[in-house]
């Protein structure tokens, strides 16, 4: 039983690159809904915001979907680099700094991942933490993962179990999310438990905060997008206080219809230039401002200058 595409007279279609079609066996159905979506809208450019809007999932999601094939690459992006080739020989240690390397585009052979297991007994610790923090037994490719991390990324067994620790802790136990989070822990230059520790207490402090911001702004079923989150940092930066951020909100609605984060944002700092701190200051600043635009008349004033009109006609 033989199937073939059925074309119609009229109907649109877009190229597919023969690169795409031959991951097809790797690949999964999310990344190839995205791959589908992002190839049908021609040379037009797409973002995680409207991939997630047009396929109904998160933007982190989108992006992570993107990134795959950026790393393969049928799509690009500024400041997403396609993957190299990493040479299967173990790293020399280097006075200079070297390329942060990208995750292989061939797996290790198992022979391979015995023989590194047994010459660094760090690796067998990592695993067993590994199992451990995620509750889960390994699979072969995730053993290989984790093996790729410390033997040829060059990722410190502590470092990596810290890692590892975090991502588990944000619900992130996927282990292709915990190695582009330890590859880009890398990149920063955190190698040691401090600094390690001083980065888990930025991301915790900050993803508190951004569910503030999205509870008091009412944003509920995605995660902020970048420029949202400069913003929500700026806000958390200044000093500004949950109330009243959702006090600008409000008058943004009331303005608008509709949630602008740099309306919010205009308010926020003109209050904060301002030195208002609350709702009831910022309310109070809003009504001296109206009454000051509001024009003010004297009755009696008005009386006596219109008899005056009057008297001379």
């Amino acid at each position: 039983m033989a199937y073939r595409v059925v074309v119609k007279c009229g109907s649109g279609a877009f190229f597919v690159p023969n690169e795409a079609t031959e991951n097809l066996k790797l690949c999964t159905a999310g990344q190839l809904r995205v791959l589908l979506f992002a190839l049908s809208r021609g040379f037009s450019e797409t973002s995680p915001e409207i991939v997630a809007s047009e396929l109904g999932i998160l933007p982190d999601d989108a992006k992570d979907l993107l990134d795959y094939w950026v790393g393969r690459g049928i799509l690009e992006c500024e400041g997403v680099s396609a993957p190299v080739s990493v040479p299967k020989v173990s790293p020399a240690v280097s006075e200079q700094k070297k390329d942060i390397p990208k995750p292989p585009e061939t797996k290790l052979t198992m022979k391979e991942v015995i023989r590194l297991k047994e010459e660094d007994s760090g690796i067998a610790h990592v695993l067993s933490e590994a199992e451990r923090i995620l509750g889960k037994t390994f699979t072969s490719s995730d053993t290989e993962t984790i093996v790729w991390l410390i033997s040829y990324a060059g990722i410190a067994p502590e470092i990596l179990c810290m890692v590892i620790q975090y991502c588990a802790g944000i619900g992130k136990t996927n282990l292709r999310y915990i190695q582009k989070t330890a590859l880009e822990w890398l990149d920063s230059g955190i190698d040691t438990i401090e600094s390690a520790e001083e980065r888990i207490h930025f991301l915790n402090e900050a993803r508190s905060w951004e569910g503030e911001v999205k509870r008091r702004l009412e944003i509920y079923g995605r995660s902020l997008v970048a420029k949202e989150k400069e913003y929500a940092e700026s806000w958390r930066l200044y000093n500004i206080s949950p109330e009243l951020i959702h006090f600008a909100y409000e008058k943004c609605i009331e303005k608008t219809a509709k949630l602008s984060f740099p309306y919010i944002n205009k308010l926020l700092i003109s209050w904060h230039r301002k030195g208002i701190k609350t709702p009831a200051e910022a309310a109070a600043e809003n009504k001296n401002k109206a009454e000051e635009k509001s024009p003010s008349f004297d009755l009696d004033e008005l009386e006596r200058r219109m008899m005056l009109d009057d008297s001379v006609i």
